[in-house]
């Protein structure tokens, strides 16, 4: 009986052991203000075009050359969508994009702008846009994917919880900290 519980409990350890290994962290897609990736939430006045781009973080391939995705936007228009890159969309449904490159993007950092848009909101309410998969979808999950030269097909994760905003607009962004002395702490509460 001992046996079986060590057997049981080394077996369940690798299995654990494979599972803390995958990649959930890595492939990612957002929408961004930057082309750094790194901002995703900002305020916008009306009327103004915002420019944004649809930036893959973290990937484990050296570059893309093929991506699908469909985007829903909610609050927000629009203006413009070009894909990076000497590309043709092939997708027929609206807010979908099956794209495919002649030559591919080469990944840097982790880092690469596959689109770059414009957005524009017509009032101060709050806005994002979501992302999803493309009715015509490549990966049995139905979910984005990119593909790179050397590699298959891979799933893309986007960077907020699924059917979440992966970038939101006068929706309350995160104020950065600020540095305060202990004793000016402590004075609030005198």
């Amino acid at each position: 009986m001992k046996k079986l519980a060590l057997v049981l409990a080394l077996t369940l350890t690798a299995f654990a052991g494979s599972a803390f290994a995958s990649d959930w962290f890595s492939d990612n897609v957002g929408i961004y203000v930057d082309e750094a990736g790194t901002n995703n939430c900002i305020t916008a006045a009306p009327y103004t075009p915002i420019p944004a781009y649809l930036v893959c973080t973290q990937l484990t391939s050296s570059d893309i050359n093929a991506w699908e995705l469909a985007l829903t936007y909610t609050n927000v228009t629009s203006l413009s969508f070009a894909p990076r890159g000497s590309a043709i969309d092939a997708a027929i449904n609206p807010g979908e994009h099956i794209v495919g490159l002649a030559s591919p993007l080469t990944v840097s950092g982790g880092t690469v702008v596959i689109a770059d848009m414009s957005l524009m909101v017509m009032n101060t309410n709050a806005a994002g846009i979501k992302l999803s998969n493309t009715f015509f979808h490549s990966l049995p999950g139905k979910v984005p994917a990119y593909q790179g030269s050397a590699t298959p097909i891979r799933e893309l994760h986007q960077i907020s919880a699924p059917g979440s905003p992966v970038i939101t607009i006068n929706n309350g962004c995160v104020v950065g900290s600020e540095t305060s002395s202990f004793g000016s702490v402590k004075g609030l509460f005198r």
